[in-house]
């Protein structure tokens, strides 16, 4: 019987030191109170931009906040943060939520954006993240120009239908030898007293997705002699 109160003895002393360990490990991240987040943002979308991105946020309705930060990868692997208010001028009517412009001129290819609210306590919420995509020089030269076709009496040029492209920047060469000021035309321009010989001048837009925030044009004319 003594054995069993000795074993029993040591295991109640096992127990309570335990305990004794996990109370203080407890304690030491409640001393300052338990831990409170803000809530956290409903939704976030990275609109792709050239040398640039934009970051619409969405926070939950009817809830603390103040702002939200954002954090990107800059090219050198450091990373940069913006601090956005929730104010009336950064709201964006027609994206549905705040807005913001990050510029990375130094940045092209995919990027991951991490957000968070900070509410009007200071507590921050858990961070959500969206992936993004930044145009860049390298990008814009592998766009290339719509192909320039003429009607049989030469009088009307048309552009073929490339995927992506929004319009085309065009000036055309005239009998007295001047060029036409530049304009858009999407499809079809019918030109006035072209140049037999002379040259059709042009670039194109294109919008590669329609969530974009810029348009991108072809680096480069494309020449197309005037039959």
């Amino acid at each position: 019987m003594k054995k069993l109160i000795y074993i029993l003895g040591a295991i109640f002393s096992f127990l309570q030191v335990g305990c004794d360990n996990a109370d203080d490990l407890l304690n030491q991240y409640v001393k300052d109170g338990p831990i409170v987040y803000a809530a956290r943002i409903a939704d976030i979308n990275v609109k792709s931009g050239f040398n640039k991105v934009a970051v619409v946020v969405v926070p939950a309705e009817d809830v603390n906040k103040s702002f939200f930060m954002l954090r990107w990868n800059t090219a050198a692997g450091s990373r940069d943060s913006l601090k956005v208010d929730y104010i009336d001028s950064n709201y964006h009517e027609e994206f549905g939520g705040y807005f913001a412009t990050l510029e990375m001129p130094d940045i092209e290819g995919n990027i991951l954006i991490e957000a968070w609210n900070v509410d009007t306590f200071g507590n921050k919420s858990l961070m959500t993240d969206k992936g993004g995509y930044v145009y860049g020089d390298n990008y814009i030269n592998t766009l290339l120009p719509s192909t320039v076709r003429f009607t049989q009496d030469n009088g009307v040029i048309n552009f073929d239908n490339r995927v992506g492209a929004v319009d085309n920047l065009v000036s055309y060469e005239q009998n007295d030898g001047t060029f036409t000021k530049e304009e858009l035309v999407v499809r079809t321009l019918t030109m006035v007293n072209p140049k037999k010989g002379g040259l059709v001048r042009s670039k194109t837009r294109y919008l590669i997705n329609a969530n974009d925030i810029d348009t991108l044009i072809t680096p480069n004319y494309l020449e197309t002699v005037i039959p």
